[in-house]
């Protein structure tokens, strides 16, 4: 078969053998997701249900650190087009958000994290330049410290 994965029907769709069990997991946790669903071409069922599987894959098994903007927006417009074609969906529309929310937390912080360093370099670099022009007999004096 080459590169060709095996298909198989699971709920009513046809996916990649590979994907059995997460869509076993999509319909035993959310029973409702294809409830409204009412294309009958196998084909765009299939589109569809592989869209579905992408976000999955997206807001649950990539790290939030190698998330991009793009792929958050991607997800967003495939969520929608899912929606769309009548899929239930709100368990993972909750998702998209929870995790762009803490992408954006962990982002803001960083960049704080970020202007703390700099400060802290800055404070440091100007410590230097102070104890360099202290007299050498002060810089080279060992004074015993006690707890």
């Amino acid at each position: 078969m080459g590169n060709q994965q095996r298909k198989v029907t699971a709920h009513g769709f046809i996916i990649a053998s590979s994907k059995v069990k997460l869509a076993n997991w999509i319909f035993q946790t959310y029973p409702n997701t294809s409830a409204n669903v009412k294309l009958q071409d196998d084909v765009l069922r299939t589109r569809y249900m592989n869209l579905l599987f992408s976000v999955i894959k997206r807001l649950y098994h990539k790290p939030l650190s190698d998330l991009t903007e793009d792929e958050l927006s991607k997800a967003s417009q495939e969520l929608s087009d899912v929606t769309q074609a009548g899929f239930n969906v709100e368990w993972l529309a909750s998702k998209l958000e929870k995790v762009t929310l803490e992408k954006k937390t962990s982002e803001d912080r960083i960049r704080e994290l970020e202007e703390e360093l700099e400060k802290l370099k800055l404070t440091m670099s100007e410590e230097k330049v102070k104890l360099k022009k202290q007299p050498s007999w002060i810089t080279k004096t060992e004074i015993p410290i006690s707890p």
